[in-house]
C-alpha cells in the first residue's frame, strides 16, 4: 500500500508539475506569404518541446500551428520542418518560426540593440523586436509578419 501510494502522489505531482509549465499568451498575429493569409487574434501555447498558435478567425473555424522538434503542423497537416519551411515561407531556415515566437535574433549579419529589444536587417529582409511586439518583413519572398502581445486582462 505504501508502494501505491507514493507512486500516486508522484504521478499527481508530475501532472501538477507538467501543467503549470505550459504559458499562454493572448497575441494579434498577421501572417501574410503566398499561401497563407491570417490576420486576427488567438493565443501563443509554450509547453515542453512544442509551440502552438491558435488563431481565431471572425466565423470560421480556428487556424492552429504546431511547433514540435522536427514537425511543423497546420491544422493537424504535418510537414518535416524543412519541407514546411520550403513549401509555405520559400525556403527560409528551417528553424525560423521557432526563432520569430521565441523573438530571438536570426542569422542575419546587422543587429541592432534597441531600449527594448533589437533591430535585424539585410537588403530584403527587416526584422524587429520589442517586448510587445514581433515583426518581420521579407521583401523578396513577400512574407509578413507581425505578433502583438496583448495584456492579459489580469495584468
Amino acid at each position: 500500500m505504501k508502494k501505491f501510494t507514493f507512486y500516486i502522489f508522484h504521478f499527481t505531482f508530475f501532472i501538477f508539475l507538467m501543467g503549470c509549465v505550459t504559458k499562454t499568451t493572448p497575441i494579434f498575429i498577421t501572417l501574410k506569404t503566398s499561401d497563407i493569409k491570417i490576420s486576427d487574434e488567438g493565443f501563443l501555447k509554450e509547453g515542453i518541446n512544442y509551440k502552438k498558435l491558435i488563431i481565431y478567425k471572425a466565423g470560421n473555424e480556428p487556424v492552429e500551428l504546431l511547433l514540435k522538434q522536427n514537425q511543423i503542423c497546420i491544422n493537424h497537416q504535418c510537414y518535416n520542418k524543412y519541407l514546411f519551411m520550403k513549401k509555405y515561407f520559400n525556403g527560409l531556415n528551417k528553424d525560423f518560426f521557432d526563432r520569430i515566437l521565441s523573438k530571438k535574433p536570426l542569422s542575419l549579419k546587422f543587429y541592432k540593440k534597441t531600449k527594448n529589444g533589437f533591430i535585424q536587417k539585410s537588403d530584403n529582409i527587416f526584422y524587429k523586436v520589442t517586448k510587445n511586439s514581433v515583426l518581420f518583413k521579407d521583401k523578396k519572398n513577400k512574407i509578413f509578419i507581425l505578433i502583438k502581445y496583448l495584456k492579459d486582462k489580469n495584468d
